[in-house]
């Protein structure tokens, strides 16, 4: 265990052999690549997203239409459908 003297001498140590001018290049290289790492994270997220969205909207669009092409299958779908959501919650509350 090193006593609070011995760590401050060692951490002064260390700081004179520290380069500022090196240092602030260093810096200003990593904030540079982290601004064009989001940049990028943030463009490839935003492309996802429409993509995501524009299927979607798709498939809304397309059950709409198969619901009002056939209207006593969507009946008995939504029915079954009901059907089922029912049972789960009785058998998860029993």
């Amino acid at each position: 265990m090193t006593s609070r003297g011995n760590w401050d001498r060692e951490t002064g140590r260390l700081l004179k052999k520290i380069d500022i001018p090196e240092l602030s290049d260093q810096l200003d290289t990593v904030r540079d690549y982290l601004q064009e790492l989001t940049s990028s994270f943030s463009k490839i997220a935003n492309r996802q997203w429409r993509s995501t969205r524009d299927r979607t909207l798709d498939t809304v669009q397309e059950t709409s239409e198969i619901m009002k092409d056939n209207p006593a299958v969507s009946l008995v779908m939504a029915l079954g459908v009901g059907l089922l959501i029912g049972y789960l919650i009785r058998r998860g509350t029993d």
